[in-house]
């Protein structure tokens, strides 16, 4: 039998869904484990897992009735098989996103001129892909399209992508599963509430004994220290918790010595914690030392970064000493000022000029002691 992989996923038991942040989080995060008895597949701490998702029924037979097309009609799938529109639809095409490839096939039947002018205007273009899906094309009066038939509709769409999610759990502490910890994607746009394709479906619509088509995507880039030794310290705000929780399983299980330090950050206490039942025990021990920004908890917001600063002479000991430094979360804000403190921090209490402190870094990351998983 062909081994389960992304060509070939394994239709993964869920076990349960359970929120991880208290309800009124505006940040709110599930915790999702799935079995993978039977699967072979294996994965190492560090690892991602590849999620299939299906869109929200409830928004394919919106389109499909804005379409006028025949929800029962049979058409082909991207893998050559076939189902019916409504099916395929859910769990096969991408109808949530919007860009130019798709957005010339869809023109090419509704003849808009507004489109056509969007298209030729790169700005223009992006500022309407933003926020857009397919069904609101099918419900505008100025780029409505009539497509012959189901088949001729499903010709135009690219199909639903696999989303990758940072594993949030140890091998060696729960064979034979797989967690993820997962923060929902819910926005507002054009007077329309939305949702991420995979968050929401996780979210909304897993039950135990749901199937999940699911895959491991090793991630050799994100890997705890040979040595169990070695001192870590884990920056992972938000949802970027994931990867540290399964790096912590693993440590407790493998009976590692070196220290553990976890700079955590979400908006508020009250609402915002994560795995608060799992870290206090830690806590207690000794076996985890923990700095949480709560960033809204203040008139001054505070980031995990803010926190490294205040604490940048024993972080300079601890990389003196040989630890390594993981990050995950946000590529965008939080890893580039959370990089720059790291350099700051190397800087003043290293004494060492910017270029020295950069190449400081850059040895850090040659000797793997500095590794990032951000999205």
């Amino acid at each position: 039998m062909e081994p389960y992989s992304m060509k070939n996923p394994f239709p993964a038991d869920v076990l349960g869904v359970r929120a991880v942040t208290k309800p009124g989080s505006a940040k709110e995060t599930i915790h999702v484990d799935y079995s993978l008895e039977g699967s072979g597949l294996s994965y190492t701490t560090g690892d991602a897992l590849g999620v299939f998702p299906c869109n929200d029924p409830a928004l394919v037979d919106a389109l499909i009735t804005a379409l006028g097309l025949d929800a029962t009609e049979e058409v082909p799938l991207p893998d050559g098989t076939s189902a019916t529109l409504r099916e395929a639809l859910i769990t096969s095409y991408d109808i949530t996103s919007i860009k130019k490839g798709n957005l010339t096939k869809w023109n090419a039947v509704a003849g808009s001129e507004k489109l056509a002018a969007i298209l030729e205007d790169k700005d223009a273009l992006k500022d309407f892909c933003w926020g857009r899906d397919i069904l609101d094309l099918a419900q505008d009066e100025e780029t409505r399209a009539t497509f012959a038939d189901g088949k001729a509709f499903v010709s135009i769409l690219a199909k639903l992508t696999p989303r990758l999610y940072s594993i949030a759990s140890s091998p060696d502490a729960v064979p034979g599963q797989v967690s993820l910890c997962v923060g929902a994607v819910r926005y507002t746009a054009r007077e329309r509430q939305r949702g991420g394709v995979c968050s929401t479906y996780m979210a909304d619509r897993l039950t135990p004994g749901t199937k999940v088509k699911v895959f491991v995507h090793s991630n050799k880039n994100f890997r705890l220290p040979e040595d169990g030794n070695t001192p870590i310290i884990m920056v992972g705000p938000g949802t970027g918790i994931a990867p540290f929780r399964a790096f912590w399983q693993q440590r407790v299980a493998d009976n590692a010595q070196g220290a553990n330090w976890l700079f955590f950050g979400n908006p508020y206490k009250a609402t915002d914690g994560c795995y608060e039942d799992e870290i206090a025990p830690l806590v207690e021990s000794g076996k985890l030392r923990l700095s949480v920004a709560w960033s809204r908890d203040q008139a001054q917001k505070v980031y995990v970064q803010n926190l490294m600063e205040e604490s940048g002479e024993e972080i300079w000991q601890w990389l003196e000493n040989g630890a390594a430094v993981y990050m995950c979360g946000d590529a965008n804000r939080m890893a580039k000022d959370v990089e720059k403190t790291l350099l700051n921090i190397i800087a003043k209490y290293g004494n060492r000029t910017e270029e020295e402190a950069a190449q400081y870094l850059k040895d850090m990351r040659t000797a793997k002691r500095y590794q990032k998983d951000v999205y």
